[in-house]
């Protein structure tokens, strides 16, 4: 794929063909096993397995949408070793399996970062622009997407930078981070500060101002960059992450078990001084819950509904079925899972909760439901 021209301002990608630089590539972060998401995601099916759609997975999505923006042979996920065996099958198909990358243990995704880009790195060089990016989150439409990540390389090509992307709020919501926007760069802005989780009062004075940006936890830049940021304001990872990709794997795995670090954001990016933003073209959301799930496809009545199920005189459910017949009547604000082997019924305020519940059965011993 030949290079993408640099961008001469906002409007550069409109008048050419949508392609990415030919040493581009995407690192899937698919992490964590989705407890909130109990009883349909569980040990062995992690929450980036998960499907919204009953068809599709969560990570065979993000895949997707990254084509052919970035071909398949240059998308990586990378998995912790606890975790591999549950990917190994599901990622048949999507990506090469070497482009499989496997973390000794799962450290935070600092270190994830660090060592996914290592090993990009050592297969394409310091200059492959790596798009980093969850594997578990609901975005619509995949084009807008790929407009977005097309618009965040080209200015990680142009500018010795992290590009992060900003998703314009639909609310004001403070269990997330926001993002400044200042002066513009390019077809992005610089960024001048980044709030996390701010009070309910303070989020809905950012919105209003139309300034600020959720942060979409999705990050371009060259893995030189990377390497730089981490020696300025991680050193002890940076050294590390300089070995990564020729160590052998038990020492890899000593080295790794050691690493003790934050998020990649607190880590690196709210303290680096070379950071711009890109405003999503997409709509995004997080999916972190049963209820956040709700939000995203509640459609008339506000429910939600997937599978062999039948809503009478009920609104704001979220509700899913498989072969056996669901029927509820006259009930308001539930969420109700059948999984085959486990039901959950919950209501829907209280889906964040359901981390709980995992807690319960491993006191009772019922590992076979995790």
């Amino acid at each position: 794929m030949a290079p993408a021209p640099r961008a001469r301002g906002g409007n550069a990608l409109r008048n050419r063909r949508l392609t990415a630089p030919a040493q581009a590539a995407a690192l899937i972060i698919a992490g964590g096993r989705g407890t909130r998401f109990w009883p349909e995601s569980r040990a062995g099916r992690p929450k980036p397995l998960f499907s919204i759609d009953g068809a599709n997975s969560l990570l065979a999505a993000t895949v997707a949408r990254n084509i052919p923006l970035i071909p398949r042979e240059r998308i990586f996920v990378l998995v912790s070793a606890d975790q591999a065996g549950a990917f190994r099958r599901p990622v048949k198909g999507l990506i090469p399996p070497r482009n499989l990358i496997v973390e000794p243990a799962g450290r935070g995704t600092a270190v994830a970062i660090a060592f996914g880009t290592s090993i990009i790195a050592k297969r394409f060089g310091e200059q492959t622009v790596v798009g980093v990016m969850p594997a578990d989150h609901l975005i619509t439409p995949p084009s807008g997407f790929r407009k977005t990540i097309a618009r965040a390389i080209t200015l990680a090509v142009d500018n010795p930078a992290i590009v992060v992307v900003g998703v314009a709020p639909t609310r004001a919501e403070s269990g997330y981070g926001y993002q400044q926007m200042g002066r513009p760069v390019g077809a992005g802005f610089r960024v001048d500060r980044f709030i996390e989780k701010p009070p309910p009062a303070q989020a809905q004075r950012m919105v209003r101002s139309g300034k600020f940006l959720w942060n979409a936890g999705m990050f371009v830049m060259r893995a030189g960059i990377l390497s730089a940021e981490l020696r300025e304001h991680a050193p002890a990872l940076a050294a590390a992450a300089s070995k990564f990709a020729q160590m052998k794997p038990r020492e890899l795995s000593r080295i790794y078990r050691r690493l003790d670090f934050d998020a990649f954001d607190r880590v690196v990016v709210e303290k680096s001084a070379n950071v711009i933003g890109v405003r999503a073209r997409f709509r995004w959301h997080d999916v972190g819950s049963w209820e956040g799930l709700w939000e995203a496809l509640r459609g008339r009545g506000g429910n939600a509904l997937s599978g062999n199920v039948v809503a009478i005189g009920s609104e704001g459910v979220l509700a899913r079925a498989g072969d056996r017949l669901m029927v509820l009547l006259g009930v308001n604000d539930l969420v109700v899972v059948d999984s085959g082997d486990a039901i959950l019924i919950a209501r829907r305020s209280r889906s964040q909760d359901v981390r709980s519940v995992i807690a319960e059965l491993e006191r009772r011993g019922l590992t076979r439901y995790l």
